[in-house]
Protein backbone atom coordinates (compact mmCIF):
# COMPACT_ATOMS: atom_id res chain seq x y z
CA UNK A 1 0.00 0.00 0.00
CA UNK A 2 2.97 2.20 0.47
CA UNK A 3 3.86 2.12 -2.61
CA UNK A 4 0.32 3.01 -4.27
CA UNK A 5 0.14 5.98 -1.57
CA UNK A 6 3.75 6.95 -2.81
CA UNK A 7 2.80 7.15 -6.73
CA UNK A 8 -0.51 8.49 -6.07
CA UNK A 9 0.89 11.49 -4.47
CA UNK A 10 3.80 11.95 -6.80
CA UNK A 11 0.52 11.97 -10.07
CA UNK A 12 -1.46 13.69 -8.10
CA UNK A 13 -0.98 17.10 -10.47
CA UNK A 14 -2.20 18.15 -14.18
CA UNK A 15 1.44 18.43 -15.23
CA UNK A 16 2.65 15.19 -13.97
CA UNK A 17 -0.25 13.66 -15.71
CA UNK A 18 0.42 15.04 -18.76
CA UNK A 19 4.40 14.13 -18.88
CA UNK A 20 3.03 10.54 -17.26
CA UNK A 21 0.80 10.72 -20.57
CA UNK A 22 3.60 11.08 -23.01
CA UNK A 23 6.45 9.14 -21.35
CA UNK A 24 4.05 6.14 -21.69
CA UNK A 25 4.43 6.48 -24.73
CA UNK A 26 8.02 6.87 -25.98
CA UNK A 27 11.13 7.86 -24.00
CA UNK A 28 12.28 12.04 -23.89
CA UNK A 29 14.31 14.72 -23.38
CA UNK A 30 13.31 17.47 -21.13
CA UNK A 31 13.47 19.32 -24.31
CA UNK A 32 11.25 16.99 -25.87
CA UNK A 33 8.49 17.33 -23.25
CA UNK A 34 8.75 21.16 -22.99
CA UNK A 35 8.43 21.37 -26.58
CA UNK A 36 5.49 18.81 -26.34
CA UNK A 37 3.63 20.42 -23.53
CA UNK A 38 4.22 23.77 -24.65
CA UNK A 39 5.35 24.60 -20.62
CA UNK A 40 8.80 26.40 -19.87
CA UNK A 41 11.47 24.42 -19.12
CA UNK A 42 12.13 25.24 -15.36
CA UNK A 43 8.71 23.74 -14.63
CA UNK A 44 9.15 20.53 -16.68
CA UNK A 45 12.41 19.87 -14.44
CA UNK A 46 10.42 20.82 -11.47
CA UNK A 47 8.01 18.08 -11.99
CA UNK A 48 10.15 15.26 -13.37
CA UNK A 49 12.18 15.96 -10.10
CA UNK A 50 8.97 14.97 -7.66
CA UNK A 51 8.20 11.88 -9.73
CA UNK A 52 12.29 10.81 -9.95
CA UNK A 53 12.40 10.92 -6.49
CA UNK A 54 9.17 8.91 -5.88
CA UNK A 55 10.55 6.58 -8.26
CA UNK A 56 7.86 6.98 -10.77
CA UNK A 57 10.01 7.57 -13.80
CA UNK A 58 14.15 7.36 -13.83
CA UNK A 59 16.81 9.47 -16.03
CA UNK A 60 19.18 8.05 -18.50
CA UNK A 61 22.45 10.20 -19.22
CA UNK A 62 23.71 10.93 -22.22
CA UNK A 63 26.43 12.59 -22.24
CA UNK A 64 24.79 15.77 -21.33
CA UNK A 65 21.55 15.44 -22.39
CA UNK A 66 19.18 13.36 -19.78
CA UNK A 67 16.64 11.02 -21.12
CA UNK A 68 13.25 10.04 -18.92
CA UNK A 69 10.95 7.22 -19.30
CA UNK A 70 8.61 5.47 -16.81
CA UNK A 71 10.91 3.18 -14.29
CA UNK A 72 10.60 -0.67 -14.72
CA UNK A 73 9.13 -1.62 -11.16
CA UNK A 74 6.21 -3.83 -12.64
CA UNK A 75 4.11 -2.71 -9.77
CA UNK A 76 4.14 0.69 -11.03
CA UNK A 77 4.09 0.21 -14.34
CA UNK A 78 0.66 -1.79 -13.85
CA UNK A 79 -0.78 1.25 -11.98
CA UNK A 80 0.48 3.77 -14.49
CA UNK A 81 -0.96 1.52 -17.33
CA UNK A 82 -4.53 1.33 -15.77
CA UNK A 83 -4.07 5.39 -15.69
CA UNK A 84 -3.06 6.29 -18.92
CA UNK A 85 -4.93 3.97 -20.73
CA UNK A 86 -8.63 4.08 -18.21
CA UNK A 87 -8.61 7.69 -17.13
CA UNK A 88 -6.76 10.13 -19.27
CA UNK A 89 -7.12 8.30 -22.74
CA UNK A 90 -10.20 10.24 -22.83
CA UNK A 91 -9.35 13.81 -21.69
CA UNK A 92 -9.40 16.18 -24.90
CA UNK A 93 -5.77 17.88 -23.14
CA UNK A 94 -3.97 14.94 -23.08
CA UNK A 95 -5.01 13.95 -26.63
CA UNK A 96 -3.51 17.08 -28.05
CA UNK A 97 -0.51 16.24 -26.44
CA UNK A 98 -0.46 12.95 -27.86
CA UNK A 99 -0.90 14.50 -31.14
CA UNK A 100 1.89 16.68 -30.56
CA UNK A 101 4.68 13.70 -29.49
CA UNK A 102 3.57 11.85 -32.60
CA UNK A 103 4.19 15.29 -34.79
CA UNK A 104 7.29 15.59 -33.06
CA UNK A 105 8.72 12.09 -32.95
CA UNK A 106 7.65 12.20 -36.37
CA UNK A 107 10.01 15.16 -37.41
CA UNK A 108 12.98 14.47 -35.63
CA UNK A 109 14.87 11.31 -34.03
CA UNK A 110 15.84 12.49 -30.43
CA UNK A 111 16.53 15.98 -29.01
CA UNK A 112 19.37 16.53 -30.31
CA UNK A 113 18.45 17.31 -33.75
CA UNK A 114 15.72 19.87 -32.88
CA UNK A 115 16.88 21.50 -29.60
Amino acid sequence: MKDTLKIMKALSDEIRLRIINILYYSDLYVCEIVDILKLPQSTVSRHLTIMRHANVIEDTKDGAWVKYSIIKNDSYKSIIKNIVEKELINDKALINDIESLKIRMKDTIGCKGKC
